[in-house]
């Protein structure tokens, strides 16, 4: 079946259910698509950073119970919640069970001190909330799961990297540092994929499912961060797996320098 089937698009794609749990309509058909590629085992994880609903938990609970009641494709797909700061990921969790397993999948992690450290290893605490999160999902069966209360930007960035598959990770130095990467030329990634959005037989166009960035300077000293490393490698996880579903994806790069990075 297609990723984007069209039935199943317009089913979820409606802009009175959007309306009524609460979500902004300018980008809320990011989260249909965005769900779609997750339950096929194409992406572990979707970080929902579209819209700002007002009470995220029960709105995107809410939108998940009516994926599933749509396509039992999505008994896989689970939520993961940080309360605190207001983050939800959709997480496939088979696909998240093969991270627990298998270390080769972990990306490669850069530490924002004034050296760009780069490490194989993951940062201290890391492991734990993969592994609690496993357990987690082992024990029992529940739409929704939250994240501990006590967790810092210096767990919770490199978590997202390894959850939405970039194998790029930025790892703060501390929970109170503001400034990342500011005048910092960098590589930029964009993986996109010819998907049919709407109406199959009279439109496509490319959506782009994951965009990250990478120091440049560090491609000439880690072989590991080379364009042509990345490239290869965002190849290799997302060509067999959209391959499945008889997809396609382009991979595009740039470089950006900006005042500050986002994390």
């Amino acid at each position: 079946m297609p990723v984007f089937h069209g039935r199943l698009f317009d089913c979820l794609w409606c802009p009175a259910s959007f309306y009524q749990l609460g979500i902004h309509l300018q980008r809320s058909h990011y989260i249909p698509l965005s769900c779609q590629i997750i339950h096929p085992s194409c992406r572990c994880a979707y970080l929902v950073d579209a819209v700002t609903p007002l009470d995220p938990v029960r709105t995107f609970s809410s939108l998940l119970q009516n994926l599933r009641d749509k396509s039992a494709v999505f008994r896989d797909v689970v939520l993961w919640i940080d309360s605190t700061h207001l983050q939800t990921f959709f997480v496939n969790t088979r696909l998240f069970d093969e991270k627990t397993v298998d270390s080769s999948m972990n990306p490669t992690f850069v530490l924002l001190d004034k050296d760009l450290t780069v490490s194989t290893l993951p940062p201290d605490g890391l492991t734990e909330v993969l592994l609690g999160m496993h357990v987690a999902m082992a024990s029992r069966e529940a739409l929704s799961f939250f994240f501990p209360d006590n967790l810092t930007q210096v767990v919770l960035v490199p978590l997202a990297a390894v959850l939405v598959d970039y194998p790029v990770a930025y790892v703060p130095v501390s929970p109170a540092q503001t400034v990342f990467l500011g005048a910092e030329p960098l590589d930029v990634y964009e993986v996109a994929s010819p998907l049919d959005t709407v109406n199959p037989s009279t439109r496509s166009h490319d959506f782009t499912f994951l965009k990250f960035s990478c120091p440049q300077k560090l491609a000439d000293i880690c072989p590991q961060l080379s364009q042509a490393h990345l490239v290869q490698r965002l190849h290799d996880i997302f060509t067999l797996r959209l391959d499945i579903i008889g997809a396609s994806i382009t991979v595009g790069h740039h470089t950006e320098t900006l005042d500050r990075v986002a994390l």
